[in-house]
């Protein structure tokens, strides 16, 4: 079974940081921590039919952490038991999740989470531990699966008297009238109000399925009118060769607002491999240049910004797998040289 790894010792500037064991399905059965060359953590992880367990001990030996996970005959998560919390799932035939509930230590629910899918929409409620929905998550999805809008709705922590239906909210509380029942489908009496209304992401799509806009707009509660008020958006710009050439973000705040612009400008060999990159960030360039082999991954790296350089080699050995990285970094005169080794055994 050539190529399998049985062990990795990861080993930076000559002292041990990791040591993963694996078996021969290449999952993870035993993982040690290294602080300063001793052992900080160790975690065991046995697998059985439909079950897997994960055991963390400290470096005294003692148990830390306990983590074990059953699974459905379709490999879903059926049930997790994670620290002090239990979470129990429940999917539907299309095996897409209906529910997911969260109980203590002592068995007591602490939180339930409800899908439904009407359409290209999802919904999720997140209820209390009484049954109280206490906000609602609203996606609707475009024929690719991406997400091209989101609502959220969150019930207010204080008394309030419900708004009026303005022009161009009737769906908004037509979605929060949810809120008027508890997890069991009881009538509850529950004041709708635009208050209810936390935020709305408009999201934007380009034809190769890069996003290309996502915007934010947030609830003014501070208004007399009942309005939503643009907050920010990322908005990224590809070219034919689908790479991203610009990418500007913008956030309003209180009293300043955040606003980055990045362009981004490539050199690339006949196949349409980068060999550089550069990013113009305004106050800060950075040029970077790769270098591949004939198996087309990078084996060298070198970047190079206003206030220095690091440069990055890699080797691989004959299986593909890193055994070397050696990085050597100048910035504002100071130089630092990281070797990080990988020791790997195979079956």
């Amino acid at each position: 079974m050539p190529g399998k790894i049985k062990s990795r010792k990861t080993i930076k500037n000559a002292i041990v940081h990791r040591m993963e064991y694996l078996n021969k399905e290449g999952k993870i059965v035993r993982d040690e921590e290294y602080e300063e060359g001793i052992v900080e953590s160790v975690a065991v992880y046995k697998y059985e039919n439909q079950y897997s367990l994960m055991e963390r001990f400290n470096s005294e030996g003692i148990l830390d952490r306990r983590d074990e996970t059953w699974y459905n005959e379709n490999n879903e998560i059926e049930k997790q038991e994670l620290g002090f919390a239990t979470f129990y799932y429940q999917y539907g035939v299309d095996k897409r999740l209906l529910s997911v509930k969260k109980f203590d230590s002592e068995n007591n629910i602490e939180k339930i989470i409800e899908y439904s899918y009407v359409e290209d929409y999802e919904y999720r409620k997140f209820f209390d531990s009484s049954g109280i929905l206490l906000s609602l998550d609203v996606t609707r999805y475009n024929d690719a699966k991406k997400p091209i809008r989101r609502i959220y709705f969150k019930i207010p922590h204080h008394e309030f008297i419900g708004a009026e239906e303005s022009e161009g909210y009737k769906e908004f509380f037509e979605m929060m009238k949810i809120f008027g029942f508890d997890v069991d489908g009881n009538k509850i009496d529950i004041k709708i109000s635009m208050n209810f209304l936390e935020e709305e992401t408009v999201f934007e799509y380009d034809q190769f399925g890069n996003k290309i806009s996502e915007e934010r707009y947030y609830y003014d509660r501070e208004s007399l009118e009942d309005k939503l008020v643009f907050r920010g958006g990322d908005y990224s710009y590809y070219n034919e060769n689908n790479l991203l050439i610009k990418y500007h973000s913008f956030e309003m705040k209180t009293d300043w607002d955040d606003e980055l612009c990045c362009l981004y400008d490539y050199v690339l060999d006949e196949k349409g491999v980068i060999l550089e990159k550069s990013t113009d960030s305004g106050f800060n360039k950075v040029i970077e240049k790769f270098n591949y082999n004939s198996k087309g991954t990078l084996i060298s790296y070198v970047e190079n910004r206003n206030d220095g350089e690091e440069t990055k080699e890699i080797l691989y050995d004959d299986f593909g797998n890193k055994i070397s990285e050696i990085a050597e970094l100048n910035f504002d005169s100071e130089y630092e040289k990281d070797i990080k080794e990988y020791e790997i055994e195979y079956y």
